[in-house]
């Protein structure tokens, strides 16, 4: 070790000893990979730890009976969407998940919702013959292979997996993971620009099979919200019914200008000790995202999230404006993660267990936010009540998300939701956690059957905000603004 070390140390009031620099030396040896594979490995507990040996037969304790994994049925399903506005086009006019039901032998089932669409329903069916005959509470052993499948189908497996162990052992998924550090999560209000409802051309869609219509029969009662003071309107309706302080601009949608107007007109409508973000999900050029930037400056900003695409080009505005970044487009998985620590492009990571190798994945982000001086929020996409109990559960148990979380469940319109009882409340912006084992939550089967239905009839596979777009839209062409 030398004197710098040394002095580093003693600032902390440690002191090492010549068996801790071995041991230490030990460590390092073992763990001496490419810095991308091991931040990778790391995160997803594939490295044993290289200190200490395994204590012998007689003094482990008593394993408990396994949870042995003896089916698993997929569920693609679509539930409606409300026609809001982002960079990639409209949503609408539904949105499409996979429901995942892990069934063990013990007469237990683990309930797990991840992306919907048909190539991530034929990875999960393929998943199938990986796990079958596993132990639940061993979900990390078939970790690699799932992975391989791609991060959503390991993301919908290994949120079933805890599920049916938080049941198994009558705890919380919260307390599966070290226990929550908060009581209630915090969320933000996600504003979209949209058409109404009851648009002439959403309700023309070909692919509409639901018995939505006019007016009072229309799937909400949003209205059209495309202009500055009609989003103020919105947010102060999002404040009183969920009791939201922070609130997010889905933004890229409207001219750069008019979207700054609109920053502008949420400070006023919601008071400055209201938190604003926004988000034009990389649509703006750097020169559109620093003028931009720099005018919001004076507005209660929280964060600045995505406003250009790239590392680099994210480094670029954050210099430019002082403002600080977020993002969850340019740092989605831990390869991502030198170039982020090198460029330092951002200050708030977004994460999500669907991206970032599941809950563990998630986990493990918070070490390195630690270290690189981020914060955490978190991500969401359109997801019904089981991703959003998952999300609070999460939430709960990483000490660096401090920061609200993002979350579309606000949209899910009553009477929408797959889960066993009315949806999950929201109160003062804020989640309580789930009180029963496990998630805490229970699957209608009915609505289950009718989501799957629409999902058979209406004839959506992926996500296409474009086609819709242009219907609404004919020169909407989504280029950089």
């Amino acid at each position: 070790m030398d004197t710098g070390q040394q002095r580093h140390y003693a600032r902390l009031g440690l002191t090492i000893t010549n068996d801790d620099q071995e041991l230490n030396a030990k460590r390092m040896s073992a763990l001496r990979l490419h810095r991308r594979a091991w931040l990778r490995l790391s995160a997803l507990g594939l490295l044993a730890s290289s200190s200490g040996a395994p204590l012998p037969a007689a003094e482990r304790p008593e394993r408990g009976p396994a949870l042995k994994i003896k089916g698993l049925r997929v569920t693609p399903i679509a539930l409606p969407d409300p026609p809001l506005l982002a960079a990639s086009g409209c949503h609408g006019p539904y949105f499409l998940r996979n429901i995942i039901e892990l069934e063990t032998d013990a007469g237990i089932t683990g309930l797990g919702e991840t992306h919907g669409g048909e190539a991530i329903t034929a990875a999960l069916e393929r998943a199938r013959k990986l796990i079958l005959g596993c132990d639940a509470f061993a979900y990390r052993a078939f970790a690699r292979e799932l992975l391989a499948l791609g991060a959503s189908c390991y993301a919908g497996i290994e949120l079933a997996c805890l599920d049916a162990c938080g049941r198994a052992s009558g705890r919380r998924l919260c307390e599966l993971l070290g226990g929550p550090v908060r009581d209630d999560v915090e969320f933000a209000a996600y504003l979209f620009f949209r058409y109404a409802a009851d648009h002439p051309t959403i309700l023309a869609d070909p692919r509409l099979v639901d018995a939505r219509g006019r007016g009072e029969h229309a799937l909400d009662d949003w209205g059209e919200v495309r202009s500055p003071e009609a989003m103020a309107e919105m947010a102060a309706r999002f404040r009183d019914r969920w009791g939201f302080r922070v609130f997010k601009l889905k933004a890229g949608v409207l001219p750069p200008d008019i979207e700054l107007e609109t920053m502008r007109a949420l400070a006023a409508r919601l008071g400055r000790e209201s938190k604003l973000r926004i988000d034009p999900n990389g649509r703006w050029r750097p020169e559109t995202a620093t003028r931009i930037g720099t005018a919001l400056r004076d507005q209660p900003l929280e964060y600045y999230e995505d406003p250009v695409r790239g590392q680099a080009a994210m480094a670029e505005v954050r210099r430019a404006t002082g403002l600080r970044m977020s993002t969850n487009m340019c740092v989605t998985r831990f390869e991502h993660l030198p170039e982020a620590l090198r460029l330092r492009p951002i200050d708030v990571l977004l994460c999500d267990h669907h991206y970032f190798g599941g809950f563990a994945g998630c986990q493990a982000l918070g070490p390195i936010a630690d270290t690189a001086g981020w914060t955490l929020s978190q991500h969401s996409n359109s997801h019904a009540g089981i991703t959003m109990a998952a999300m609070i559960h999460l939430a709960a148990c990483i000490p660096q998300l401090t920061l609200a979380s993002d979350t579309h469940y606000p949209w899910l319109v009553e009477n929408a939701d797959i889960l066993d009882g009315p949806k999950l409340a929201i109160r003062e912006g804020r989640m309580a956690i789930p009180s029963g084992p496990g998630l805490g939550v229970g699957l209608d089967r009915d609505q289950l059957a009718r989501a799957h239905e629409i999902y058979r009839r209406c004839g959506m596979r992926r996500r296409d905000d474009a086609s819709l777009m242009r219907r609404l839209d004919p020169s909407w062409d989504g280029r950089q603004l």
